[in-house]
């Protein structure tokens, strides 16, 4: 069973504390869901529709409750609601006109909320349940929350939604193809109308359902917000490590052309070195050749003076000997 049958089926055991509110949630009913066909003779039928059996039981028994009347119930098949049953309460001629002139309903009027009916606080809350039973839905608070009223008389949805002003709740008017719809957003406002209807199950339901909603949200939150500051430290460790990456490697192109220039320069000292120790070799090896050469100039010139000396010796010989 949907949470909204369930709201309906809580409404339908709930019991008014008077008459008057019993009369006004009746009231609320036929507004919204009965209508009106007139046959020979000045006759008149009352109908109310209903897709929902526990309303029309409800239904049912306040007519005969409040107006004393022998109301007709007929069950329904309908094919466009997947074989489902509808059921209808039928009541005729002067009894009809009774229930209608009991329920503020002036014919041959605009349909509005009867003002004789909800004078009182606890009258207009009977007539809001009513209208909700005929015509309403709450969508389950696990997956959103919005409660509305469908219904064909545009003017009548005006006069609805002034009513609900009147508790300090803000219900909003649309249009949906041909029917005029006034709803609710927020849990709040919902849960407070719960209230009005006599919901208190349903009420307690749908906090529930909101407190369990917030809590996940919360711990959703949070492990998004932890989520997060991981994310931002990975981020942020990732552009300190790319930032290190960068450093290090301008160091080490930094480095690589230092060693570079250095090398360089100490292959040009080498060769600069290398240069000058060939020069200086050469210088030497030249001079090694010349101090030889002179060495044998000097053996040369040894030997010379010592063959000039044996000559003039030999020579003085011969001149001593012819002297003689």
């Amino acid at each position: 069973m949907s949470y909204s049958s369930q709201t309906k089926e809580e409404l339908c055991r709930f019991e008014p504390d008077s008459v008057c509110c019993l009369l006004a949630e009746l009231s609320g009913i036929v507004c919204a869901a009965g209508s009106v066909i007139y046959r020979g003779g000045g006759d008149k039928r009352l109908s109310i529709e209903t897709e929902n059996n526990a309303v029309a039981r409800r239904a049912f028994r306040l007519l005969r409750e409040v107006f004393d009347v022998q109301p007709q119930l007929v069950t329904l098949k309908r094919s466009r609601l997947g074989g489902r049953s509808a059921y209808r309460i039928e009541i005729s001629g002067s009894e009809a006109s009774f229930v209608l002139e009991g329920c503020g309903i002036e014919m041959g009027q605009r349909r509005g909320v009867p003002r004789e009916i909800t004078v009182r606080k606890c009258c207009r809350m009977s007539f809001l349940r009513g209208v909700f039973l005929a015509c309403g839905s709450v969508t389950d608070p696990e997956k959103e929350y919005h409660l509305e009223f469908v219904l064909e008389d545009e003017a009548f949805a005006a006069a609805l939604q002034r009513l609900i002003a009147r508790f300090s709740l803000s219900a909003h008017l649309t249009k949906r193809r041909a029917m005029a719809l006034v709803y609710l957003k927020g849990q709040s406002e919902i849960t407070d109308m719960l209230s009005i209807f006599g919901a208190q199950s349903a009420r307690f339901a749908m906090e529930d359902a909101y407190i369990r909603k917030e809590l996940r949200n919360n711990a959703n939150r949070a492990v998004n917000c932890d989520s997060a500051n991981v994310q931002r430290a990975v981020t942020a460790a990732s552009r300190q490590t790319e930032a290190i990456e960068r450093v290090l490697a301008a160091y080490r192109k930094d480095t690589q052309e230092g060693l570079r220039t250095i090398s360089e320069k100490h292959e040009a000292i080498l060769r600069e070195v290398s240069e000058k120790h060939e020069e200086t070799a050469e210088f030497y090896r030249k001079n090694v050749t010349l101090v030889k050469n002179y060495e044998r100039m000097n053996d040369t010139l040894q030997t010379l003076v010592v063959n000039n000396t044996r000559a003039m010796e030999h020579l003085s010989t011969i001149i001593e000997a012819r002297n003689r």
